[in-house]
């Protein structure tokens, strides 16, 4: 629900104050600002922005299939195959057979792929201090806490819509 004519901080390149605010808007918004500022600190290992999901997520879970990744990430799977594949054309990620599963295949950083992943992980946390300056950890740990609980209720419409 939009909240009317709540005053809005008007910075250069900011919203105007005074005006409708929109969830959606205001988390784009957010969401290319953070992407514009990792890419500038990355931009030197030549790393496609939407290779930034897939390596974050291997950071955190070692490894994981086409499947999940998509579901993580929240895009189809088409899109998820075609990331995949330039990210192992370009040495950071490789597949290996599931043993659990004959036609799925896991997928890992490579040493490359970590390697990079540190870089994004240290610019990651440069840029998290910048974006959250005015902000105490109690308001970054409810921002963080709401945010999840947004991100599960909208899979869970997802879900709903598939079935």
């Amino acid at each position: 629900m939009p909240l009317k004519n709540k005053p809005i901080k008007n910075q250069k390149g900011g919203a105007p104050t005074n005006v409708e605010r929109f969830l959606g808007l205001t988390v784009g918004t957010l969401s290319r600002s953070i992407l514009w500022s990792l890419t500038q600190r990355v931009e030197r290992h030549k790393v496609f922005a939407g290779a930034y999901p897939v390596i974050a997520w291997l950071m955190l879970i070692s490894d994981s299939t086409q499947g999940e990744l998509s579901r993580m990430i929240g895009v189809e799977q088409p899109t998820m195959a075609n990331t995949l594949r330039r990210l192992e054309r370009d040495g950071l990620i490789e597949r290996s057979p599931d043993p659990n599963h004959g036609r799925r295949s896991r997928v890992k950083l490579t040493a490359r792929g970590k390697a990079i992943s540190q870089v994004m992980g240290s610019s990651a946390r440069d840029l998290e201090k910048v974006a959250s300056r005015g902000i105490t950890a109690a308001e970054m740990n409810e921002f963080f806490r709401m945010a999840e609980l947004m991100i599960e209720n909208l899979a869970r419409e997802r879900r709903d819509r598939k079935s």
